[in-house]
């Protein structure tokens, strides 16, 4: 049995500037621009406010990581997780929401399964709230000074990281291992924000690059999404088990066995394009 259940890839991911920049000085206010403006659709309540959110605060990571600024990469990474819950928490709940439309279980289980798995409360509690304004306001400031008095120089070290990503991308996930497609998915992530942030500073001749790997990055997450939508759904099999709860861990049972196939199908997709982009990157490493 096949059924098309993954939280759908096209419009998730935001277009980049491709509008060239002189330098890594308008690199910082891109950056900073991109995070504002995905923080104002977060707090309008935007459907995908938060996935944009964390995306802008990824970019942000991997702009800081590939130029040397740590403090910068590890304020907006410790952003990024204290959201990932809740992130996953909307996935989870728009795959349950495609399943139910399939009919692929009950409407108890799946009314059971919306409960448990209901939106975080608007940015939880005020403290919450509060010391995550902190930070995020004291990283807008750190990158508003970066844009200010960026050094020279950044376009060579983007090429240099650039060059050991497409390394990184040349040796494929071993077959068979989730744990090395997971990792491999992130390596494709951040070679393209890489691709993305060289083409703002005028390489346009790594926009075929960033595009392929935004392909890539999709698929991947597809396999991603329904791989840790299935571990949830064990979690909550467990958990109806040990509270008596007979009849929803049977539910709960049949769904994760329903959607082996799909995770098989996917999985299989994901791992047929991982090959064939490390195929090439290593094929073109050999002919350098």
């Amino acid at each position: 049995m096949t059924c098309e259940v993954g939280v759908k890839g096209a419009g998730s991911f935001p277009s980049y500037n491709s509008a060239p920049v002189p330098d890594s000085l308008s690199l910082w206010e891109l950056r900073r621009r991109s995070l504002v403006r995905a923080r104002k659709r977060l707090r309008a309540g935007h459907a995908e406010g938060l996935h944009d959110f964390r995306v802008a605060l990824r970019r942000v990571a991997a702009t800081a990581s590939a130029l040397g600024q740590r403090k910068v990469e590890r304020r907006a990474g410790e952003i990024v997780r204290s959201l990932s819950s809740d992130r996953q928490r909307e996935v989870d709940r728009a795959l349950l929401a495609r399943i139910r439309r399939l009919g692929l279980t009950s409407e108890d289980a799946a009314t059971a399964l919306e409960i448990r798995w209901k939106p975080p409360n608007a940015g939880g509690s005020r403290a919450d709230r509060a010391a995550e304004e902190k930070r995020l306001r004291r990283l807008t400031r750190k990158l508003r000074s970066l844009a200010s008095r960026a050094p020279a120089g950044a376009l060579k070290r983007l090429l240099v990281r650039r060059k050991e990503a497409e390394a990184a991308l040349a040796k494929a996930p071993g077959t068979g291992d989730d744990q090395s497609l997971h990792r491999y998915r992130l390596r494709v992530k951040r070679a393209r924000y890489l691709a993305e942030d060289l083409v703002g500073l005028g390489r346009v001749d790594f926009e075929l690059a960033a595009s392929r790997e935004k392909a890539a990055q999709e698929v991947l997450g597809r396999w991603n999404d329904l791989r840790l939508f299935l571990e949830g759904i064990d979690r909550e099999r467990k958990k109806a088990q040990r509270r008596g709860a007979v009849r929803l861990a049977s539910e709960l049972e049949d769904l994760a066995r329903a959607l082996e196939a799909p995770l098989a199908g996917v999985r299989r997709e994901a791992s047929e394009t991982a090959r064939r982009l490390s195929t090439s990157f290593s094929f073109a490493a050999r002919s350098a």
